[in-house]
């Protein structure tokens, strides 16, 4: 990922998650699995001991023949799910991922900044500016 140093790295049973000294938050989807909600509760429990009170941006990389469970699509898109993230880029590299995507953009209707990338670059740019606009937001408010 371009310069940025890891900070921390962690793998589960489905999911890696890479955090980088920028605070983006890469959300590695592993291939040929079925993310569950139990995945997801796993992720959200590593989650709050990282973040100590720290928002990130979301990297989300899909995995080869990976699907997600209805509920991980709405726990996803909810506020609670949220509390540590101010943006997410989805990169896709298929089809499937393609219609997946923007399937759970369209009708999950996530809460934070979503959008869908093919490049992976893009997509890093993108959440840099999305950080940079909320941390200006916060030193304004």
């Amino acid at each position: 990922m371009q310069d940025f140093n890891v900070e921390i790295e962690k793998s589960f049973k489905n999911i890696t998650m890479r955090l980088y000294d920028n605070e983006v938050m890469n959300v590695i989807f592993h291939d040929n699995c079925y993310i569950d909600i139990r995945d997801i509760e796993e992720v959200m429990i590593w989650m709050k001991d990282v973040a100590n009170g720290r928002m990130f941006v979301n990297l989300m990389e899909g995995g080869y023949n990976t699907d997600l469970a209805p509920e991980v699509r709405e726990f996803s898109a909810s506020s609670e799910e949220n509390k540590y993230t101010i943006a997410d880029a989805i990169v896709i590299s298929s089809q499937a991922h393609d219609i997946v995507s923007n399937f759970y953009v369209k009708f999950n209707k996530p809460v934070k900044p979503t959008k869908i990338f093919t490049d992976r670059s893009k997509a890093i740019e993108w959440l840099l500016e999305e950080q940079r606009k909320f941390r200006s937001a916060q030193k304004a408010s």
